[in-house]
């Protein structure tokens, strides 16, 4: 086990940071056998549920920039594997891989304690380390009063973690996995920390709808000329992923694993200065295969290196603070763009973005723009469209 970068959460020691979301990947124990083998540091199951499950064909959407797929959306359900045979599946890999951590994940129903008692209770004793409470899956299941119907409502949510955390036969850290789309997540995981909860996961997809082929007029994913809401994942919700780990490390302060638009070991690094010891990944193994865990060590590893950190317990956290409410923001720091006339190629772009978008502070007279610092107001517009970084924010740290 390489050690430089092990890390834990709640007393559980990983080889690396890097978790496989309950998602495809972890569809069956072979495909969790695979991924141990290929370096990941956990993973975490399908989510486990009594009822069968039937996926449909065609359930992937994808949006493209270029040749990358930077957004993607799935109808996809639950483990259409039985609960027993996920347990039987538990135990063989723990005892082939016990120092890879396998995360149990499972929902029931939101009026049966027995349901959720007998899955936790399964996947305890099959050797899981750790459990997940799927509150938070955007389709399917919330029209069923399960999945983000539970994640949405901190009344059902505390209930059933009370129904585990209070039951004497389950010892394993109860991790609620929450939706970004409720209006105070801060809100839901205070709740939740209140009855018991030991840490959370945070994101899950986000409720989306991804328009139509408008070549045909079909919808995306296309089911027999229809669609339903899916989940929305990958790069682009990384972002707000960000925010959701941000607020609940902040408050109620419990351990995090962070889950959202992880892309590579960069983006790790971005979840963990903010206190998440490990990471979620789950759309882009799909899109890459689980060899990928190989370039997000070496990335993460270059990301320590910039700073010196000999592990990660050197940074995790070590940024946490940097959010704040917006009130108490500094004012007017006397941030302003600076021309950097070497670079420019004047293309005019700051300009129409000032124009049309801005305090019409940039002039150009044929040449090189002209900025007037006695009507910029130093929003950095004109900084984010030079596509030659010929426009920088004098002022800015860093």
């Amino acid at each position: 086990m390489s050690s430089d970068l092990c890390t834990s959460y709640l007393g559980v020691t990983f080889r690396n940071p890097f978790v496989l979301a309950s998602a495809p990947p972890t569809a069956t124990g072979d495909m969790v056998r695979r991924a141990f083998d290929a370096g990941w540091g956990g993973a975490v199951v399908k989510t486990l549920i009594f009822e069968p499950v039937r996926n449909l064909p065609n359930r992937f959407a994808v949006i493209k920039n270029g040749n990358r797929i930077t957004g993607f959306e799935n109808l996809e359900l639950l483990s259409e594997q039985s609960p027993d045979q996920w347990f039987s599946d538990i135990a063989a890999i723990k005892a082939d891989f016990p120092d890879c951590p396998i995360i149990g994940s499972i929902m029931g129903a939101a009026d049966s304690p027995e349901q959720w008692l007998s899955l936790a209770r399964g996947c305890q004793d099959a050797g899981a380390d750790l459990l997940e409470l799927n509150f938070s899956c955007p389709h399917g299941y919330p029209e069923r009063g399960r999945g983000a119907a539970i994640g949405q409502n901190p009344d059902i949510a505390a209930r059933i973690t009370g129904w585990l955390t209070n039951d004497k036969q389950i010892t394993l850290p109860i991790i609620p996995k929450l939706t970004s789309a409720v209006a105070d997540i801060r809100h839901i995981a205070e709740e939740l920390a209140q009855s018991g909860a030991h840490g959370f996961c945070a994101i899950n997809t986000i409720p989306s709808f991804f328009g139509f082929d408008l070549t045909t007029l079909r919808p995306k994913p296309d089911i027999g000329g229809m669609t339903s809401y899916g989940g929305y994942s990958g790069p682009g919700i990384k972002p707000i992923a960000l925010r959701a780990v941000s607020e609940i490390c902040q408050s109620p302060g419990l351990p995090v694993m962070a889950s959202g638009g992880i892309a590579n070991g960069f983006d790790a690094a971005e979840f963990m200065l903010l206190g998440a010891p490990v990471v979620q990944v789950g759309t882009e193994a799909m899109l890459q295969g689980f060899g990928l865990v190989d370039q997000m060590q070496q990335e993460l590893r270059e990301f320590m290196g910039w700073h010196g950190f000999a592990a990660p317990a050197d940074f995790i956290r070590c940024c946490r603070d940097t959010a704040v409410s917006f009130e108490k923001l500094s004012g007017n720091n006397g941030c302003r763009p600076q021309l950097l006339a070497e670079r420019c190629t004047s293309c005019g772009g700051c300009h129409t973005a000032c124009r049309d978008g801005g305090y019409q502070a940039i002039r150009r007279h044929g040449g090189l723009p002209e900025i007037d610092q006695t009507i910029c107001t130093g929003c950095s517009l004109c900084s984010h469209v030079c596509p030659t970084g010929a426009i920088r924010m004098k002022g800015v740290s860093g």
